[in-house]
């Protein structure tokens, strides 16, 4: 067998049609570290959009052009025409393992659809590459280890972790974990998101199969006429210039929404694994070339679609599945020109279920089933239209509808205290700038630096206020600018340490 060396990289023609980001480096050169230390299965996390194919494509080059047979699982069609495009970008030609394409086993590089592999013989393969690796709990693919036992295995998923929270450490001998989404976002690499909570719907009474709710009650649940309203209502009401992917519970719930659309006179088309690939081309090209304005589709465009340009999604499909939250929502944050962020529109309480997607999550082989922090980061609060914050009451959700809310961080728990001084401030008849001075004290007297994101927070929120109270209680306009010029030279020394005062970069995506 022809095992692939670390120092293979040297020996291995440059690539010089595909770039690779640094973060893409880091992960490959982890893996053939990994491999060289004699881990033989590995899985690799990185977050939806971040350019996994990118990455085991490279692998499949330096590979092949080193004399080694690769094995590339694919679970659907759009994804084996993904792998295709990004090995083609490599100079690297594979062959095809799916119904209706024509086998080429002269190829180094193989591609297969799993569901077509498990009915041909396997072709000869010293790596095997599974991407979406979040689904090799399934039968047919636990056979590949069995076939292959000296084989090397790559597993690609943005989600370690099965439904039942269970990882997958009886596949795989070591897991890679990427960078935290915030970092990705932080560099540009994906966009942050506007999370609404639009809905509220009472799952209390539905059962659970194999740990998902029941589809036949649930997508009866979700038809209802309310909640189809409020879905189109949302839409038309405030993102109809934009495009949007809608997911639903299963293919009557999802022609039911475009129903609804089509009556509201919005051009929506609808899209499941039953329609011909011919015409799911020809509805997917013209959604990208916005001729369609609204998709709605049953577990289609959660893998393998491709099309940054889209700024909304629409969440009308409850699911226990952190994999499945995280792949819609991941529909939304590829960058693209003109787009600054994503919006979620959460008809389907996936906040409350699982809590912000762009939450650091500590994946592991083992999962998060007997984990504390299964839920991570469950608590949030949410912004007003008028940019205050609010609590989060779970025992009455109604009074968070419609608006965005965001993880309840340590700067949200402060600000929470800023609004309690400006509550004090107008019992009192104070100057509502009064709120600020109070604020800035009680941060002092705990030897706590205020922020740039609680500056900017208060400096808006007072900014509003001052133009809606009687003039003997308002600030002067200039405050602010000699008020943040003293704040700049300010800083705080510290075993000769100099700490500027600057904001809590995890809190940058939540404004």
């Amino acid at each position: 067998m022809n095992i692939l060396k670390n120092n293979e990289i040297s020996r291995t023609e440059p690539n010089t049609s595909v770039t690779l980001r640094d973060y893409q480096k880091t992960a490959l050169a982890q893996i053939l570290k990994k491999w060289e230390d004699g881990k033989r299965k590995l899985l690799l996390q990185m977050p939806t959009g971040t350019g996994k194919t990118v990455v085991f494509a490279e692998i499949a080059r330096m590979k092949s052009v080193n004399g080694g047979n690769i094995l590339i699982i694919e679970h659907k069609r759009e994804l084996v025409e993904q792998a295709v495009s990004k090995l083609t970008d490599n100079s690297i030609s594979a062959g095809i393992i799916m119904a209706g394409e024509l086998e080429d086993d002269s190829k180094k590089v193989q591609i297969a659809t799993i569901q077509t592999l498990k009915n041909r013989i396997k072709p000869k393969a010293d790596l095997i590459i599974i991407d979406e690796a979040h689904h090799v709990a399934a039968k047919t693919y636990r056979k590949l280890w069995n076939f292959y036992p000296e084989a090397k295995f790559l597993g690609v998923t943005a989600t370690p972790i099965r439904l039942n929270g269970e990882g997958f450490d009886d596949l795989f001998d070591e897991l890679i974990v990427s960078d935290s989404i915030r970092k990705f976002i932080d560099n540009k690499y994906l966009v942050s998101i506007d999370h609404f909570v639009c809905s509220t719907p009472d799952l209390s009474d539905l059962k659970l199969i194999n740990g998902d709710y029941e589809k036949s009650n649930l997508s009866r649940k979700m038809m209802k006429d309310n909640t189809l309203n409020e879905l189109i209502s949302t839409y038309k009401s405030n993102y109809l210039s934009k495009s949007a992917i809608v997911f639903a519970v299963d293919i009557e719930h999802s022609k039911k929404i475009v129903e609804y659309y089509t009556d509201a006179g919005i051009n929506a088309v609808h899209i499941d694994f039953t329609t011909p690939i011919e015409k799911r081309k020809k509805i997917l090209d013209d959604f990208r070339n916005k001729k369609i304005k609204v998709i709605s589709n049953v577990e289609i465009i959660t893998e393998g679609f491709d099309f940054p340009a889209c700024e909304v999604v629409q969440l009308a499909r409850p699911t226990k599945s952190l994999s499945l939250y995280l792949q819609m929502v991941g529909r939304v944050m590829r960058p693209a020109a003109g787009k600054s962020k994503g919006i979620i529109l959460d008809h389907a309480n996936l906040w409350l279920e699982h809590g912000s997607s762009i939450n650091h999550r500590n994946w592991n082989l083992k999962g998060q089933k007997n984990d504390i922090n299964k839920k991570t980061d469950p608590e949030v609060c949410a912004f007003r239209k008028d940019g205050s914050l609010k609590k989060v009451n779970r025992e009455d959700l109604r009074e968070i509808n419609g608006l965005k809310i965001v993880p309840l961080c340590e700067e949200h728990k402060r600000l929470f205290i800023f609004e309690d001084k400006l509550t004090y401030s107008n019992k009192k008849n104070f100057k509502i700038i009064n709120a600020y001075l109070l604020y800035k004290e009680y941060l002092k007297s705990r030897n706590v630096i205020l922020t740039d994101y609680e500056f900017n927070y208060i400096q808006n929120r007072l900014n509003v206020l001052n133009k809606q109270v009687a003039k003997d209680r308002q600030f002067s306009e200039g405050f602010w600018y000699y008020e943040e010029r003293k704040l700049q030279s300010q800083s705080l020394r510290k075993d000769d340490t100099i700490i500027n005062r600057s904001s809590n970069r995890q809190m940058q995506y939540s404004r």
